[in-house]
């Protein structure tokens, strides 16, 4: 009696760790990590900046015509990030010429509906959309008596 027994008790142990390798999750492979390798640690910044100078070398290169309204904006933010940066303008014009250069070397396609002008309407256009003429909230944590402005109906 016993020998059944221990027949069964053997049988259900083997059956219950091939049971569990098939449940359990496939064994992961090591991750080695290299010290040499390069990480991007470029500021947000820095990638819009680089972004807007391709798209202004873009706009030198084909010789886009651009609004008055629209290149004054465009300056603006390109200021503004130079200075997020700490670029003085001698720093700040180098890099638009490496940008431009290299944009030079991929000799964008500057025929109306090319993907390199629609990539400039796309940025033109986000100066072109007018200011909406809501009122500007109150900074945090400033307390006003008057009432919320309404919209018009």
């Amino acid at each position: 009696m016993i020998r059944p027994l221990a027949v069964f008790a053997a049988l259900a142990l083997t059956l219950g760790t091939s049971a569990a390798q098939e449940i359990a999750p496939p064994a992961t492979p090591d991750i080695v990590v290299d010290p040499a390798a390069t990480l991007n640690t470029t500021p947000k910044q820095a990638n819009m900046l680089t972004g807007f100078y391709a798209t202004l070398a873009v706009i030198d290169i084909c010789a886009v015509t651009i609004e008055p309204d629209i290149t004054a904006g465009m300056e603006a933010d390109r200021k503004r990030l130079e200075t997020a940066l700490g670029m003085d303008p001698a720093m700040a014009a180098t890099a638009y010429d490496q940008v431009k250069a290299d944009v030079e070397k991929t000799a964008p396609d500057c025929t109306e509906g090319s993907e390199d002008r629609r990539g400039v309407d796309a940025v033109t256009a986000i100066y072109a959309t007018p200011a909406t003429s809501a009122p500007a909230a109150p900074p945090a944590g400033t307390v006003t008596t008057e009432p919320p402005a309404t919209p018009a109906q």
